[in-house]
């Protein structure tokens, strides 16, 4: 099943004529998980498979939840949601382990700088918390 048919039903929806709305909030989803520091490996999407990674599936749902439509009142709650998840993410082994590995012909960043293009990574073993209200 491919990612968007994975979000459209969890969304509950049945038609496709707002399949340009879910397809604008997964874009979102990616991007924002990836603004934030949580490697572009792991949010990888197979045109077949959708994504690989169950955990940055979840955080994806969570967010197309939160966004998606007027006059949700579960908003909130999916948008901490996401936020946790992105947490937990950041948080993860495997991020870090993919966030240390440093491809060829790249130099090593200096030490206590976030790798570029990456924004806020925090320092490897500190842990991230999610932000109250924002």
């Amino acid at each position: 099943m491919a990612l968007l048919d994975d979000i459209k039903a969890a969304l509950r929806l049945t038609t496709d004529a707002l399949d340009s709305e879910v397809e604008m909030l997964v874009g979102a989803a990616l991007y924002d998980m990836e603004r934030v520091g949580v490697n572009p490996a792991l949010l990888e999407v197979d045109s077949e498979e959708g994504l690989e990674n169950l955990f940055v599936k979840h955080a994806v749902i969570a967010y197309c939840k939160a966004h998606f439509g007027y006059d949700n009142a579960e908003a909130d709650r999916f948008d901490d949601s996401y936020r946790r998840i992105v947490c937990d993410l950041l948080n993860s082994a495997e991020n870090i382990a993919a966030m240390e590995e440093v491809p060829d012909g790249e130099s090593e960043e200096e030490e206590g700088e976030p790798p570029a293009g990456l924004g806020s990574v925090p320092p490897q073993g500190q842990v991230v918390e999610p932000v109250e209200g924002s």
